[in-house]
């Protein structure tokens, strides 16, 4: 790239690899993307300028093929439309918008103070993050009992030491910011990485290029899984009541369950009162152009494990009803 090219930009997040040389990214990843760089910039913008808190604003990036590229241009600041502040202005993107973001080149999702010299700052302070998160293999240590502060001219520097005795000197403001830093704030991000795809963030300033990159490697340092991540369709709550949508795939009358294909996967489900045979009607194994029956279960979520805690992390129906969503070809049961 050239010098005149790396000034059109203040910065960047890339991903690059043999997986994305043409600059495509699936539209959901991509969408990650924008969402976690948007959440990333947000978060140091408002600690270089608190006012920005108290406002919605948008961020504009522009997508850049070669490999998989969100810039931050260096006109930032007239992008920033005045009418923009105070306005409900910020955009989540889902996947088609993301797709069709990547197809046209633009995309509005971060602007008071020198704003130019605030997206720097948060550029900046996202480096010093990654590097201080890099050393101590972490981002979830906070608290420090051996670092050694040391003043150069009007600079405050925080010496940190990690578990194999290595120091990284960081400017203090920098630090501070790590520390107020949650611990998640990459993991949109790092969850795309993989072999052949890594992820960077970069600035240009003054015709130079400084980057950061995050590997494979030290992909689980920064990508934090969710707590409901393992958990199969969180958004079922024990005890919540249910209306769903799928088909029969088996019944077992001597365990007395049906085994119900939802949204991809299979759900045991338990009738609330009696045995299975008596839904046995209403279960058809054969409608036309199905193998399996397309049914709408009728009934209450348990999530009750071996412990008798209700967090169970596969969902079962304990149903009352079984509507058949076809009318059948013929007569023929599972369970027969």
């Amino acid at each position: 790239m050239s010098t005149v090219e790396e000034e059109k930009y203040i910065g960047y997040l890339k991903y690059s690899g043999k997986s994305v040389e043409g600059g495509f990214l699936d539209t959901r990843k991509s969408a990650e993307a924008l969402l976690g760089f948007d959440e990333i910039l947000r978060f140091f913008l408002i600690e270089e300028d608190p006012k920005l808190k108290e406002i919605n604003f948008e961020i504009p990036v522009r997508i850049r093929k070669g490999s998989w590229e969100a810039v931050i241009p260096e006109i930032i600041d007239k992008l920033f439309s005045p009418t923009g502040i105070g306005a409900t202005a910020l955009t989540i993107y889902a996947s088609a918008s993301a797709k069709k973001a990547a197809e046209d080149g633009i995309l509005n999702i971060g602007a008071t103070k020198d704003i130019k010299a605030t997206f720097r700052f948060a550029l900046k302070a996202t480096q010093w993050v990654i590097k201080i998160g890099a050393h101590l293999g972490t981002l979830a240590k906070k608290k420090f009992d051996n670092v050694k502060i040391r003043q150069i001219e009007k600079e405050t520097i925080i010496d940190i030491p990690n578990s194999q005795g290595d120091i990284l000197s960081v400017p203090k403001k920098y630090f501070d910011i790590y520390t107020k830093c949650p611990e998640k704030i990459f993991s949109k991000n790092a969850s795309i990485i993989e072999q052949e795809r890594i992820l960077e963030f970069g600035i240009y300033e003054n015709g130079n290029e400084e980057k950061i990159s995050i590997t494979e490697k030290e992909k689980s340092i920064f990508f934090i899984k969710s707590e409901d991540e393992d958990v199969l369709f969180p958004e079922l709550k024990h005890g919540q009541e249910v209306e769903l949508e799928g088909s029969i795939t088996r019944g077992n009358e001597k365990t007395n369950t049906i085994g119900f294909e939802y949204e991809g996967h299979i759900l045991t489900c338990k009738p609330k009162n009696g045995n299975i045979a008596i839904f046995k009607n209403k279960i058809i194994s054969q409608l036309e152009n199905h193998f399996f029956p397309p049914v709408k279960i009728i009934g209450i979520i348990d999530r009750t494990d071996e412990n008798h805690l209700f967090k169970n992390p596969r969902p079962q129906v304990i149903f009352e009803n079984i509507i058949p969503l076809e009318k059948p070809e013929n007569k023929k049961s599972l369970f027969d």
